[in-house]
């Protein structure tokens, strides 16, 4: 068996040798998986570096937004950014222009900045905030991939916005923040005093109650005896031209009528007296009005009365000694001049009081009205002094430093930090270049399946001779041409890779693997083939197609779906790929060895499947064969 085996294999290299027309055919079959693989792998070696070329509509609304006296326009800004930034084309237009182009197709994508961004942005420092939007169209009609890349390219400016979002906020917040720093640093000592006000206050809201009670009291007088005095005024006044009148006539009367002119001062120093209750009611009553209220505009008028008081005295004591000259005898010239000028003084302090009478009903109307509030509000308040004590002793001194340390605040660090508080470290295990050597193992995987498939389609798995061999013979002698083409489809796969510069840990390993993948795939359909003839055939490519979606080569298996996982470790596409995976990206050793054990599970037992069935099926096998050529179909 062994011997006819050898026998076909020599033969079929005769024939190869001297047919110029199989070796033609030969090498198209050998150098079609390592086109495929180049062209696959060349179309996809880096598509998102392309996407300058991708037209993006971008429409600029924003109307700006002034804030604290400083106008913003994140629109704007936004627009600028773009302009910097060259990962799409992007058109600036206006919003009919842009819809237009998405629907269209000039556009693939169009983002709309409405006119209320930078308000709804800064609403932050109102007491209602809220998001900031931008209108996202895009025209999923034209590529399912485009609209992918360009919602992407959306997200990553969204990401870009919020940063520029962040630090316009930053300056508005960390701005104040800075500034109530700096007023608290200026106002340090204010704000200490302040705290020992307080507590003082807190201390003394006994004190306080007895204060306003005697307030109350104080202007119950001042309100009980100051209409009286203000009622007899007229009178007073009255008494001051008397008393005057009677002076005028006093010396003529003490020479000619000295019993008269007793009669007349003694009346004198009844109008002197009256006058003098009134000016002691009026000190006692303005005092009263001082203590209640402190308004320091009472004190001269005060001063005033009581200077006269001390004067209206002396005019009493003046006309009791002038009465006792009078009794006996005695001239009181001397003290009648005297007399004169504390009657003129006195008649002053008569007219301040009326003249200033307006005035102080003004003052004490005005201080019952405060005094009314005082004691409607001072319960509220008092009620709230022991809690605001207790929320300004929770602040202590080194709070207050704390907080005016901001003043100090370095707004370029804190929006540097705000851009990104938190930073990723990236770091690869097992870098790849590009998507394009990413892709590389599943299109090469594939690219060497197909190739074994294309192999048996074209070479016949019968051998045509006047000596008839046994099926086992002719498999074992047909596969030496099939395992000679798998190799060098493995080995030119891996030199187009490396000529399109696909990454690798090994060029050898490399080109090692890639020559055992492509044997084990060729074995694998030609032994199918050669044991179920045009049925197994119909296999291998069915099984191609399953190990597209199953094999995981684009897609993570677990996002497959649940008959494609389940499939994914009984496939030999799925092993085929990380092995290469392994060698490009970098050989974990482990991984490498088992993922080649399992791989190669898969041409043995088909091997041996073959070598099991291939007698007792490989007559019906050709009998079905010939059936479909007599119908002339295939």
């Amino acid at each position: 068996m062994i011997k006819k085996a050898i026998k076909i294999f020599k033969n079929d290299l005769r024939v190869v040798k001297n047919n110029p027309m199989v070796i033609m055919v030969l090498i198209v079959l050998i150098c079609i998986p390592s086109l495929y693989t180049l062209l696959t792998v060349q179309s996809t070696w880096d598509p998102y570096t392309q996407t300058s070329n991708m037209k993006i509509a971008v429409v600029n609304e924003d109307a700006g937004y002034v804030l604290n006296g400083t106008q913003y326009q994140i629109g704007d800004h936004f627009v600028r950014e773009l302009k910097n930034n060259k990962n799409f084309s992007w058109q600036f237009t206006d919003r009919e222009t842009a819809l237009d182009g998405v629907k269209t197709g000039k556009y693939y994508a169009a983002l709309i900045i409405p006119g209320n961004f930078t308000e709804n942005i800064l609403s932050i420092d109102t007491t209602a905030p809220h998001k900031a939007q931008i209108e996202y169209i895009d025209n999923e009609k034209l590529n399912p991939i485009a609209s992918k890349i360009t919602g992407s390219g959306a997200d990553a400016l969204q990401v870009k916005i919020n940063t520029v979002v962040v630090k316009t906020i930053d300056n508005v917040i960390f701005g104040k923040v800075k500034d109530v720093g700096e007023l608290v640093k200026e106002n340090k000592p204010q704000i200490l005093k302040l705290k020992t006000f307080v507590n003082t206050l807190n201390g003394n809201l006994g004190a306080i109650d007895s204060k306003i009670a005697e307030a109350n009291s104080m202007m119950g007088t001042v309100n009980e005896i100051w209409p009286k005095i203000s009622a007899y005024l007229p009178k007073i006044q009255e008494n001051s031209n008397g008393i005057r009148a009677n002076y005028d006539s006093l010396y003529a009367q003490i020479v000619a009528d000295p019993e008269g002119a007793l009669t007349m001062v003694q009346n004198m120093e009844s109008q002197v007296q009256e006058t003098l209750i009134t000016l002691e009611y009026q000190d006692a009553v303005l005092t009263s009005l001082y203590n209640a209220t402190g308004d320091t505009q009472l004190i001269p008028i005060i001063n005033e009365i009581e200077d006269n008081i001390g004067k209206a005295n002396k005019v009493l004591a003046l006309l009791k000694d002038i009465e006792g000259d009078i009794k006996n005898s005695r001239d009181p010239q001397s003290k009648l001049t005297q007399l004169k000028t504390l009657i003129d003084q006195m008649d002053d302090a008569i007219n301040l009081l009326v003249n200033n009478k307006q005035t102080i009903n003004q003052k004490i109307n005005g201080a019952t009205a405060e005094l009314n509030m005082v004691n409607s509000k001072w319960p509220e308040l008092r009620s709230s002094i022991p809690l605001a004590a207790a929320k300004i002793n929770s602040i202590s001194e080194e709070d207050i430093d704390s907080l005016a340390s901001y003043s100090d605040l370095d707004m370029d660090g804190v929006e540097s930090y705000f851009e990104g508080p938190v930073t990723v470290e990236k770091r690869s295990m097992y870098p790849v270049d590009n998507y394009g050597s990413a892709l590389a193992p599943f299109y090469m995987a594939l690219s060497l399946w197909i190739g074994g498939i294309m192999a048996i389609a074209l070479i016949s798995m019968r051998v045509k001779s006047k000596k008839q061999y046994r099926g086992i013979s002719v498999y074992l002698g047909r596969m030496g041409l099939f395992v000679i083409i798998s190799l060098f489809q493995g080995l030119l796969v891996a030199l187009a890779v490396l000529a399109l510069g696909v990454q690798t840990s090994s060029t050898a390993l490399l080109i090692l693997t890639s020559m055992l993948i492509g044997l084990s795939f060729m074995i694998i359909v030609y032994s199918l083939t050669s044991a179920f003839g045009n049925a197994g055939k119909l296999l291998s490519v069915i099984l191609l197609v399953v190990q597209i979606t199953a094999a995981g080569g684009t897609f993570p298996v677990e996002l497959l779906s649940s008959f494609s996982q389940a499939l994914n470790p009984y496939i030999p596409l799925t092993y085929a790929i990380t092995l290469l995976r392994e060698v490009i990206a970098g050989v974990s050793w482990s991984n490498y060895w088992y993922c080649l054990g399992i791989l190669a599970l898969f041409p043995i037992s088909t091997f041996l499947l073959t070598l099991l069935v291939k007698g007792k099926l490989d007559g019906r096998a050709e009998s079905a064969e010939e059936k479909l050529k007599e119908s002339g179909l295939f």
